[in-house]
């Protein structure tokens, strides 16, 4: 039986990749959460559909996630994009917090967050802000999993990954040069993207927090 996961930030750069390995297997399809007036920034693969709504409003989000089975969220900003009415707080934060309660009202128990390594110890707001994240998530009662990566590159991101190509080398290392190695290495967004749809039905994944090696060790499964 085919069941249907919620790709919340489906128009992100992890988001797309996420709906596009979506749609080579067989076990799930995606529904593309969008906020309005970005209708036009995606085009579902077949099987696949859109809800058009805002992922701060749980009243709106009890609407887009009927039918499904599992939310994923990787709604995130950075400090590049603040404006009135976009922060960490707002954001990352707040569209978390919503899913969370939409998902516990419509009985959803599988809930994956993208988070970010150092989230664990956090210094400065960005990381603040993802931990506070995560606590909801952690606190939900629900079968979460968060993945912590650090950089993460593909196209586009040519400069980021030549800029995170020392911590790969660490990681061939014995510890503990290869733990920092592991925490720090980038990740290729079609391999997270991977990652997320082999947790979902990974039981062993459900209330952990994957980071550095246990992150790569998915990867590598």
């Amino acid at each position: 039986m085919v069941r249907r996961v919620a790709i919340a930030g489906a128009t992100g750069y992890t988001g797309q990749r996420l709906l596009a390995e979506l749609g080579h297997q067989a076990l799930w399809d995606g529904r593309a959460l969008v906020r309005p007036g970005s209708e036009h920034k995606l085009k579902p693969a077949p099987g696949q559909d859109m809800a058009v709504c805002s992922a701060r409003s749980v009243d709106e989000l009890l609407i887009a996630l009927k039918g499904c089975a599992a939310v994923i969220q990787t709604i995130g900003t950075t400090r590049a994009q603040f404006a009135p009415g976009i922060s960490y707080e707002t954001v990352d934060y707040a569209t978390t917090v919503a899913l969370v309660a939409a998902a516990q009202e419509l009985g959803i128990k599988r809930f994956l967050l993208l988070s970010s390594v150092g989230a664990g110890k956090p210094v400065g707001p960005y990381l603040q802000w993802k931990a506070r994240t995560e606590q909801v998530v952690r606190q939900s009662g629900l079968n979460w999993t968060i993945l912590r990566p650090a950089a993460i590159v593909g196209p586009l991101r040519r400069l980021m990954h030549i800029g995170s190509l020392p911590f790969a080398l660490l990681s061939r290392l014995p510890d503990p040069l290869g733990a920092v190695g592991y925490r720090y290495r980038p990740i290729n967004v079609t391999l997270l993207a991977e990652c997320f749809i082999r947790c979902l039905d990974d039981a062993d994944t459900i209330g952990k927090i994957l980071e550095g090696r246990a992150l790569w060790n998915i990867v590598k499964a």
